[in-house]
Order: C-alpha cells, then structure tokens, then sequence
C-alpha cells in the first residue's frame, strides 16, 4: 500500500488532543517498535475528498544526557479526521532504510523539545 496522494492541504499547522497524541503514540508502538515520534500535524484533503490529519514520523531516541534526540523526519502517518482511524502509516523496512540513508548521510541528531510534537 502506498501513501495517499494529498490533494490540498488544508492546515498547514495545527494541535492534536493528548487522547489523539497517546492514541497514534501508542499504534506506532505496537506496529512499528519504539523509537518513532508522530510530529508536525497538518490537516489535508486526499484524493476523493477525504479530510485527514497527516503527521510526520521523527526516529528518536533517548541520548547520553536522558535528553530526547531526533535524527529526522523518516516516514508519515494519515489519521482520517472523522473516525480517528490510521489510512497509512510507513512501512517499518521502509522507516529503517530511511533512518540508514539519514545516518549515512552524515545527519546528527538533535535535541527535541518536550511535550507533544
């Protein structure tokens, strides 16, 4: 399955509810592993008029100082806006693939800011 086409954005920035935040926290979790953080809401229209929330996914991690890091954005998620439901979400080899090409790249990570997104 390959990502919706985004056919306008609607929001270019926005906020998401903390029961919204711990709910795509917590699927990244299940489905992908630790070390993904949904950042950078957007509300857009997709192909066929369907409005969602798309949002980033950074690879992070904890660094040497308990500080969190973040090396990148390496993939994206789709919520639907009405039923909260996950449309698309990046495959785990593909997130994997993106964080290497990253770390060759010479990318150093960088401290993120506390709290959501």
């Amino acid at each position: 399955m390959s990502a919706p086409n985004v056919v306008k954005v609607i929001q270019k920035e926005g906020a998401i509810s903390d029961e919204v935040d711990y709910a795509i926290m917590s699927y990244l979790m299940k489905k992908r592993g630790g070390g993904f953080t949904a950042c950078q809401p957007s509300l857009v229209e997709l192909e066929g008029g369907k409005q969602a929330i798309k949002m980033g996914i950074d690879s992070t991690f904890i660094g040497k100082i308990n500080q969190l890091m973040g090396l990148g954005i390496v993939g994206t998620i789709f919520i639907d806006y009405e039923t909260l439901n996950v449309i698309y979400c990046t495959p785990l080899e593909e997130l994997e693939a993106n964080i290497k090409k990253l770390e060759e790249a010479g990318i150093e990570p960088q401290v993120r800011p506390k709290g959501k997104y």
